[in-house]
C-alpha cells in the first residue's frame, strides 16, 4: 500500500510541478523543497490533492516542512492519516 501511495504522489508531482521537465525522474527521497520542485503554494496544492485523493484531512499542525520534504515523507503522512481515519 505504501508503494502505491508513493506512486500516486510521484505521478501527481510530475504532472503538477514537472510537466515542463519530462526528463526529471523523481525519486522517493529527493528533497522536493530544496530542489525547487515544490514551493509553499505547491504544498497547499498537494494538500488539496491528498485530501481529495485519499479522503483524509491534513490539519494545520501537519503542515510542516518535514511532512512535505520528500515523496516518502508525504506518503508516510498519508498512511498515518489513513490508519486513524474513521471507518463507516
Amino acid at each position: 500500500m505504501m508503494d502505491d501511495v508513493e506512486q500516486i504522489i510521484k505521478d501527481r508531482i510530475a504532472k503538477e510541478f514537472l510537466f515542463d521537465k519530462p526528463e526529471v525522474a523523481l525519486q522517493g527521497d529527493e528533497h522536493l523543497i530544496r530542489q525547487g520542485i515544490v514551493d509553499s503554494l505547491g504544498i497547499f496544492l498537494l494538500i488539496g490533492f491528498l485530501d481529495k485523493q485519499f479522503g483524509i484531512k491534513i490539519r494545520p499542525e501537519d503542515v510542516v516542512i518535514e511532512n512535505f520534504a520528500t515523496v516518502k515523507a508525504i506518503a508516510a503522512l498519508v498512511m498515518s492519516k489513513l490508519s486513524v481515519a474513521p471507518t463507516s
